[in-house]
């Protein structure tokens, strides 16, 4: 697994605090479960017994609306647990099922050839630009063509930084940016997100979990609403196929699927910079909740982290020296009592 992992180790402890999971429930599973079930219900009501009737809801009973709610409940129920295997999906981990294997080959490939001409493109456009001088593009009377490659340049800047390292490429749009997070948050401290996320979110402080959580969930409600829309598309055709030009209903899911899966992608960045944030502001109370000696700069706190990594993967030869903190006031006092109370021997 790659960028999943860090999300959903992440997810897990952030969720687990009193009414998180109720909310996470509510928001990711129920609400796009009731719209399935009530587009599903809609088009059997209107097409199922002859040509399509649009009057026929209308006469939809209230017991009718109670089953449905009921359903949708069933329905939430049952795909909350396969939420991880949905992301999973939407970030191109196939299986190694030879379509699989050959599936995820191809759009890696794609994927790969699209970032090296995005890297070419901007290099290229960066060339052109700095040819007319520093400072070409303050000028009123700047060339028509300095400008386009300005554009070029900061447009393929924007979309080669949604990739991860090449040699990292994953085949789907979702998977490189989750990807591209995963191999950098922590990189400048020597740690290991897998690793270390899990743990700073039983730390961090409010602001910061609560700024992970707002965006997981919002990344999880835009891949349910993906894949609900593909479900939803795939109903259209199978109820609607025999009803000459209504099949084009499909449409509209699919539209659907399209923007909520663009909008997931966007939401991983933003998804990623709430854990890079994480880090970033509350990395230090993890060494202190660990009794870790301070460190004078980057270099040493990178050189500590890299035994620190060895023992969050459980290897038992690795040794970290520990920093009691002094004792407190309070406790002096309580020490020097409890010393004046002891009998001389």
């Amino acid at each position: 697994m790659a960028g999943d992992r860090v999300s959903s180790d992440a997810v897990g402890t952030i969720s687990s605090g009193s009414g998180k999971v109720g909310r996470y429930f509510t928001v990711v599973s129920t609400m796009p479960s009731i719209l399935l079930i009530a587009y599903t219900y809609m088009l059997v009501r209107v097409s199922w017994s002859g040509p399509v009737n649009w009057s026929a809801l209308s006469e939809v009973k209230l017991h009718e609306i109670a089953f449905l709610g009921l359903g949708a409940l069933v329905l939430a129920l049952a795909t909350n647990p396969l939420q991880f295997p949905m992301i999973q999906m939407f970030e191109g981990y196939w299986g190694t099922s030879r379509l699989g294997v050959a599936l995820a080959t191809a759009r890696v490939m794609h994927h790969r050839r699209r970032r090296t001409a995005l890297e070419v493109a901007e290099l290229a456009a960066d060339d052109n630009v700095k040819a007319h001088g520093p400072l070409a593009l303050r000028y009123e009377d700047v060339p028509v063509e300095v400008v386009e490659s300005a554009v070029v340049r900061a447009e393929s800047s924007r979309a080669r930084n949604s990739y991860p390292d090449i040699a990292d490429v994953m085949p789907t749009r979702l998977g490189n940016v989750l990807r591209r997070y995963e191999t950098n948050v922590g990189a400048p401290y020597g740690l290991d997100p897998l690793m270390t996320i899990p743990r700073l979110v039983m730390l961090g402080g409010e602001r910061e979990i609560s700024y992970v959580q707002d965006q997981r969930v919002q990344l999880e409600l835009a891949i349910r609403t993906t894949f609900v829309a593909l479900c939803a598309m795939v109903i259209t055709f199978v109820l609607m196929g025999r009803h000459g030009l209504w099949m084009l209903l499909a449409i509209v899911p699919y539209g659907v699927s399209f923007f909520a899966y663009r909008g997931a992608v966007a939401l991983a960045h933003e998804y990623g910079t709430s854990l890079a944030v994480l880090t970033d502001l509350s990395r230090f109370d993890l060494y202190d909740r660990l009794r870790l000696p301070q460190v004078a700069n980057g270099a040493d706190e990178r050189a500590r982290n890299a035994t620190l990594m060895e023992v969050f993967r459980f290897d038992r030869k690795a040794s970290l020296p520990y920093e009691h903190p002094l004792p407190s006031r309070q406790g002096v006092e309580l020490i020097v009592k409890q010393a004046a109370a002891e009998p001389p021997e």
